[in-house]
């Protein structure tokens, strides 16, 4: 009997917290901040879904690292070795987390060569030391990424190398 995948996850940001207040009469109590966006992914490639996921630990050098997020084979080119679990060309980016790992350095996202569509023109993304960058598409996912034309970012670290973590969904 041959092997068959199923893809099945949820997508969840969240940002919590209470700011509890005391003394000064009348004014005392406790507001509550909760946005919780979330959503949930089923197998295929149309809205709310997705087929595969690619997620590995790369160094960011100052000569920025290409990473070409429709490649079935090396999105993380001289980088890194690891490969998605199904191939992204010709699908839909639904999620893209970046994370920064350094706690000193900033890092840099932009657009390489052949610019990832949802970065549009003059894109620039600066992520601090310990910070993360979170993209959720679930249901237009920005058009089809296609290897080699519409698909890359450049991480770039602003001294040193940085130590980051990409993870991305797609389908």
């Amino acid at each position: 009997m041959a092997l068959t995948d199923s893809f099945s996850g949820d997508i969840k940001a969240s940002l919590i917290g209470k700011l509890r207040r005391t003394g000064g009469g009348s004014h005392t109590g406790v507001d509550s901040l909760a946005s919780e966006p979330s959503f949930a992914l089923t197998d295929g490639t149309g809205a709310n879904q997705a087929a595969g996921w690619f997620s590995a630990t790369f160094t960011a050098t100052t000569g920025g690292v290409t990473i070409s997020l429709a490649s079935a084979t090396d999105p993380l080119g001289a980088a890194g070795d690891d490969t998605p679990t199904a191939s992204p060309d010709e699908t839909q980016l639904r999620a893209l987390l970046i994370y920064n790992r350094d706690t000193t350095n900033y890092v840099t996202v932009t657009k390489g060569a052949n610019a990832l569509t949802c970065l549009g023109t003059t894109p620039g993304i600066i992520i601090p030391a310990g910070g993360f960058f979170l993209l959720a598409s679930p249901i237009d996912g920005l058009g089809n990424m296609t290897d080699g034309t519409d698909d890359e970012i450049i991480v770039t670290a602003n001294t040193a190398n940085c130590s980051c973590e990409i993870t991305y969904v797609f389908g």
